[in-house]
């Protein structure tokens, strides 16, 4: 079965599995050193579709082991979800009832725009505190070549990384605050989920409806309709 999964796929699975040995080797033989097999794997979900954000675990971490270190820990797995990215959004795009988004007028001219400086948009959005949704989205669904997309989001989130560490590290920030910053950073989309069901939804929203329909591939015509309207509109 193994031998039957996409490349994409292999390459996540046995990246996890080399992960997980290392961690148990370290949390076995230097378990001062766990902390950073915990901050490998948070990193992942962080850096996809589970809207955990990585900046307080940086800045924590930071604090324990050095800008440096935090760093690298976070790169790898950084790697890993933008594989994710790819192995997960390519097929939705194109084997789903979602692949309508792309003959919208919206999402053609939002595209068009991205492709005038595709590498520099995922740069300046990985380094930035900008939602990084949107530009995952139109990544995949342009078909940009998955390793310039890794590319770019890696010179991006690398100094992005090293400087929120840094930050921990030099400031040594209360634990409390750190708490307290994280938990604002997981408020903040909630309130402005709240919000948005005031208005109409525009294309910075269609990370949801993407979500929709991987949890719900099987949903009616009716449903996807109504959220291809929204896009368009």
């Amino acid at each position: 079965m193994f031998a039957r999964l996409p490349a994409r796929w292999k390459f996540v699975i046995l990246s996890l599995m080399a992960a997980a040995l290392t961690g148990m080797i370290v949390y076995r033989y230097a378990p001062a050193y766990t902390g950073l097999t915990l901050l490998f794997f948070y990193i992942i979900p962080s850096n996809s579709f589970i809207p955990f954000p990585h900046e307080p675990a940086i800045i924590y971490y930071g604090k324990i082991f050095g800008p440096m270190v935090t760093t690298l820990t976070a790169a790898i797995p950084t790697v890993i979800a933008c594989i994710i990215d790819y192995a997960v959004l390519t097929p939705v795009f194109s084997r789903t009832r979602l692949s309508r988004l792309k003959t919208t007028r919206i999402f053609q001219k939002t595209v068009s725009y991205f492709h005038k400086a595709p590498f520099l948009t995922n740069f300046m959005a990985a380094l930035s505190p900008v939602p990084f949704y949107p530009v995952r989205v139109l990544s995949v669904a342009s078909e940009y070549p998955l390793w310039k997309y890794i590319g770019s989001v890696m010179l991006g989130r690398i100094p992005r990384y090293y400087f929120l560490a840094l930050f921990g590290a030099v400031l040594n920030i209360p634990n409390w605050i750190i708490l307290l910053f994280f938990v604002s950073l997981i408020l903040f989309p909630v309130y402005r989920r709240i919000g948005r069901k005031h208005r109409q939804d525009d294309l910075l929203g269609s990370d949801e409806i993407i979500l929709e329909e991987i949890m719900n591939p099987d949903d009616g015509e009716e449903e996807t309709d109504a959220a291809t309207e929204k896009i368009r509109h």
